[in-house]
């Protein structure tokens, strides 16, 4: 594992240990099972670390008492869990002072002085800033593990922030964490379909402020480097490696393919043989696909069960033979689960041809996703094809105007086409015999209101399931709620920014076609 991901992993069971410990103190009818679950992962953290004699003869005592769990009382289980305790600020102290940086855009002095003390540790730096202007500065300047912002801020709101980081290329797996007062289920939605990774609502626990930290530094920290349990290169080498292949594509123009490999059912495998089996299995599946690569190949684990080849001078007739002869060969010997029981796994791919060498490596992945979703048989291995040349069609309702036409040529520049009309009864005459593939209405509309137009639309057969956004000045709560009690997927409220509205029209319809590939 490496060493910021290992930090944070002892910083998290520590936090976790000190909670069982009160727990125990208090009696809690689940306090025990939580105390022996927590002492399991120490133990399977600690055992790398037996070669420290002091370390040794604690994870010896840890394993023991664990072994005789049903004979223990909790007395026993505090004495065991102030062993681990010590164990793991033994490890921790061995480690190297290597630091992650965290962002904290806080207004509120108190506020930001308790998230302070309730976050930094040795091995992280904590900057504190008030206002999103001085948290885009300083993300502009330097590199940063994690965000976390208040969601009212004096110059911007969190959201806009939010999104303004999600489209920075340098800031977009920046994992960012919302805090506010303010946590209708609204609110919430907005933001983790605008990007969040995480939202607690103030006043916040601080067992669970310090978990959800730790957890997503620890994924973050591990798509930086190498996989920790199958070794095999994480995100960051697989970016750069596609790089350097994209280079070489561009320079001799020889095909070049990217493979996603899907191991079939491994989610049932690890529901019926448990977690420690399912692991091993995934380690040797990586090593065996490893093994059966030519020389010049990059393999990388990429998330789960999901691993990306790189395959340079490639074309996709030539990879769909290679990872054929990979699937049959994989089958032919079967993992071993205990002495009694084994099992033959196989895997499912798409294959996307890389057509241009300023393409991003993570919208390739989606394609190949997207492919793997419609595929439903285990063991196939299909090349991704291109959609349709046809452009997504947007039906705008707009009774402005200059409103409309702002939006008309911000959606024509993205590659949309935009049908607009000025009237709601108008526009459900059309609706009835045209499709489309997003809808954006004005709530205030002649004709017809927006609330009617909305209900009308979602009669439609064609338009059940179609994105619709609303439009409108009206922010009382109230007009939001009937909009979603409608059917409404998103609300805008004027004076709105045009890029934001763009980025919500492009996730709202990324959305869409992950669930039409899904019930394909």
């Amino acid at each position: 594992m490496p060493i910021p991901s290992l930090q944070e992993e002892v910083v998290l069971l520590l936090d976790s240990l000190e909670v069982a410990l009160l727990e125990l103190a208090t009696s809690s009818p689940q306090a025990k099972v939580t105390a022996l679950r927590l002492l399991v992962r120490a133990s399977q953290l600690l055992s790398a670390y037996v070669h420290i004699p002091e370390v040794a003869a604690m994870h010896q005592e840890i394993q023991y008492l664990i072994r005789h769990a049903e004979a223990l009382q909790p007395e026993d289980i505090q004495e065991v869990l102030q062993t681990a305790r010590k164990a793991l600020e033994t490890v921790a102290a061995q480690l190297p002072a290597l630091r992650v940086h965290i962002l904290v855009v806080e207004p509120d002095v108190d506020s930001a002085a308790l998230l302070s003390t309730m976050l930094e540790t040795p091995y992280r730096s904590l900057t504190l800033v008030a206002t999103a202007k001085e948290a885009q500065a300083l993300l502009c300047r330097q590199p940063f593990h994690l965000v976390i912002t208040e969601l009212l801020l004096p110059d911007l709101d969190g959201r806009s922030l939010l999104l303004w980081i999600r489209q920075q290329p340098n800031l977009n797996t920046v994992p960012v964490l919302l805090l506010s007062s303010r946590a209708s289920s609204t609110i919430k939605a907005e933001c983790y379909a605008l990007g969040a990774d995480g939202f607690l609502e103030k006043p916040f626990d601080p067992a669970m402020l310090t978990s959800t930290v730790a957890n997503l530094l620890q994924r973050t920290l591990l798509q930086q480097g190498g996989d920790p349990l199958t070794g095999l290169p994480g995100r960051v080498m697989l970016e750069e490696a596609f790089a350097r292949f994209c280079s070489l594509h561009a320079s001799t123009g020889a095909p070049f393919c990217l493979a996603l490999i899907d191991l079939d059912h491994f989610s049932e495998i690890n529901q019926r043989y448990g977690t420690a089996a399912a692991d091993e299995i995934l380690r040797q599946a990586a090593w065996r696909l490893g093994r059966l690569l030519r020389p010049g190949d990059f393999l990388g684990r990429w998330e789960s069960d999901m691993f990306c080849l790189l395959l340079p001078d490639t074309s996709a007739t030539q990879a769909k033979e290679l990872l054929t002869q990979a699937l049959r060969v994989l089958q032919l010997e079967p993992f071993e689960i205990s002495p009694n029981a084994s099992l033959v796994l196989s895997f499912s791919a798409c294959i996307v041809p890389v057509t241009s060498p300023q393409v991003q490596l993570v919208l390739l992945i989606e394609q190949a996703q997207k492919c793997l979703m419609v595929q439903k048989t285990s063991g196939t291995i299909r090349t991704y094809q291109e959609p349709s040349a046809s452009k997504p069609r947007i039906l705008l309702v707009e009774d402005d105007p200059d409103i409309a036409a702002l939006i008309q040529i911000r959606l024509q520049r993205d590659g949309y086409e935009v049908v607009v009309f000025a009237n709601g009864r108008e526009a459900a005459a059309w609706a009835q015999t045209n499709a489309a593939q997003l809808v954006i209405l004005d709530v205030k509309l002649p004709g017809m209101d927006g609330f009617e137009l909305l209900s009308f639309l979602r009669s439609q057969p064609a338009y059940k399931t179609v994105p619709i956004v609303l439009l409108t000045s009206l922010s009382q709560e109230h007009h939001v709620v009937r909009g979603f009690e409608l059917g409404a997927d998103d609300y805008v409220l004027k004076p709105f920014s045009p890029v934001e509205l763009s980025a919500r029209v492009r996730r709202l319809l990324h959305r869409q076609e992950i669930r039409i590939a899904q019930a394909a």
